[in-house]
């Protein structure tokens, strides 16, 4: 993949946390795509790899994002998902858009928006789209203010 041909956001550069949560260790992904994002001029923070639920919901806080990003190359995700989001609405976060990359089966992808996750972005996604997708969303919510 390369930045070549992506549009780069204008004005207030969008703010997107990204991270990985409990034990998966397929990190080339998630690199990849932050540095992509970067390139495009989303502001990306990067939370890490093998954080637990607190910790990705504190990155989420403390950093203050339109946008919360996570990538799972293992079947665990539905049910970190579900803490994750529950824990997001806990915290007065419900209102940062959630998206979720990787090896998602798409027979999950209802129950994955049922949680409040917006954005899913699976194998043969590219960069354009998830692009493209956080420009359409956080026009929508500039425009909702």
């Amino acid at each position: 993949m390369t930045a070549e041909g992506l549009p780069r956001q204008q004005g207030n550069a969008i703010r997107c946390v990204l991270g990985m949560l409990g034990s998966d260790v397929h990190t080339k992904g998630i690199r990849t795509v932050a540095s992509m994002l970067r390139s495009a001029g989303i502001e990306v923070v990067f939370a890490g790899e093998h954080l637990t639920i607190d910790q990705m919901v504190e990155s989420v806080r403390e950093a203050e994002p339109e946008f919360v990003g996570l990538s799972f190359s293992t079947a665990g995700y539905l049910v970190y998902m579900k803490l994750f989001t529950d824990a997001m609405k806990a915290a007065g976060l419900g209102h940062v858009s959630v998206m979720v990359g990787g090896l998602v089966h798409p027979d999950d992808e209802a129950a994955l928006r049922d949680m409040g996750v917006s954005g899913l972005f699976g194998p043969g996604t590219t960069m354009q789209d998830i692009v493209s997708w956080l420009n359409r969303v956080s026009a929508e919510k500039t425009f909702q203010q």
